[in-house]
């Protein structure tokens, strides 16, 4: 990977690369404890997990090795190619047709929206009816790649993407607002607005479904105790209404770290990857492509088809090995 001085402004181009990045190092530092709920037992198994680690043969990801992605990761990198296929558009019948044979193909862990989802798909059900009802956070969470596609849409038609993508697979109103929860957040970090002023002001906008405010004020209440601590307090498992005041937590108590962050999420435990992909994403637009450690970077199984989407797309080469 290249390497970017620190002395050097933070461009839009490495803000994007970050946002990029980040989600999938995210998800990939949590494959090995991803779902432990147990903090000791992922202390004990895996130590402070500062890098990249396989999974327990016995676990969720059996099968996967060490820079891999999870079950979430897998469907970041699905819609990232869907993306590059398409010249850099989103098309949903073609990220639709290349997920749906992702999973005839994949021997990966299938969750209960993934196969909620297939079950319509099956029957006939069009992509507009096919998602499940799920409130979970895998869902609007796998977005960066499409942010980053359309950075030179105007942003009613980017926000329209992000819920649609969501919509394959996570139709309920609470996840779609998420993904425009997360979308807008990115929005204001790429222009330079500061972590917490980001989450406060997009909390602030009004929502049908998503309760940011309160989310946000939960995360505020917490967010002098310990990482580990706060998120097992707030709910370490994959529904909203516990999953995003935990990354808001995260956020609020390591935003100006993005390598610590990312640790402290998997040391909380429980769903971990699906907290990171987000934490990953803001992280990333926030502190861009340098914050990353490089060893992470350099690790992931994905890195070379990262580097063609990021060149695909116009990002370029100079960022990446």
């Amino acid at each position: 990977m290249a390497s970017l001085s620190t002395s050097q402004p933070l461009s839009l181009r490495e803000r994007y690369a970050g946002l990029l990045e980040g989600t999938l190092a995210a998800d990939s530092l949590a494959l090995g404890p991803h779902w432990i709920y147990e903090q000791d037992e992922i202390a004990e198994k895996f130590g402070r997990t500062t890098d990249l680690e396989a999974p327990a043969p016995d676990g969720y990801h059996a099968g996967k090795g060490r820079g891999d992605q999870t079950h979430y990761g897998d469907q970041v990198l699905v819609l990232m190619e869907s993306l590059e296929a398409c010249g850099g558009n989103f098309v949903m019948e073609d990220f639709a047709r290349r997920w749906r044979e992702f999973w005839s193909e994949s021997r990966a862990y299938r969750d209960h929206a993934t196969k909620e989802t297939l079950t319509h798909l099956e029957a006939g059900q069009g992509l507009t009816h096919a998602g499940s009802g799920s409130i979970e956070l895998g869902g609007p969470g796998r977005i960066a790649p499409l942010l980053l596609a359309l950075r030179e849409e105007d942003a009613p038609l980017v926000i329209g993407a992000a819920r649609a993508q969501t919509a394959l697979t996570h139709a309920s109103p609470l996840a779609l607002d998420t993904a425009e929860f997360i979308t807008r957040a990115v929005f204001l970090l790429l222009r330079g607005i500061s972590i917490p002023s980001a989450l406060r002001t997009t909390a602030n906008l009004s929502f049908k479904a998503l309760p940011a405010a309160d989310y946000l004020r939960r995360a505020e209440a917490v967010v002098s105790i310990p990482t580990v601590e706060a998120v097992e307090q707030l709910g370490q498992s994959c529904p909203l209404d516990k999953a995003l005041p935990a990354a808001f937590a995260i956020l609020l108590r390591h935003g100006d770290d993005l390598e610590t962050a990312l640790i402290e999420n998997v040391m909380a435990g429980g769903d971990s990857a699906a907290r990171g992909l987000v934490l990953g994403t803001l992280l990333g637009a926030a502190h861009g492509q340098r914050a990353i450690p490089p060893r992470w970077i350099e690790g992931l199984e994905a890195r070379s088809r990262i580097a063609s989407f990021l060149r695909t797309v116009g990002i370029g080469e100079s960022l990446t090995g």
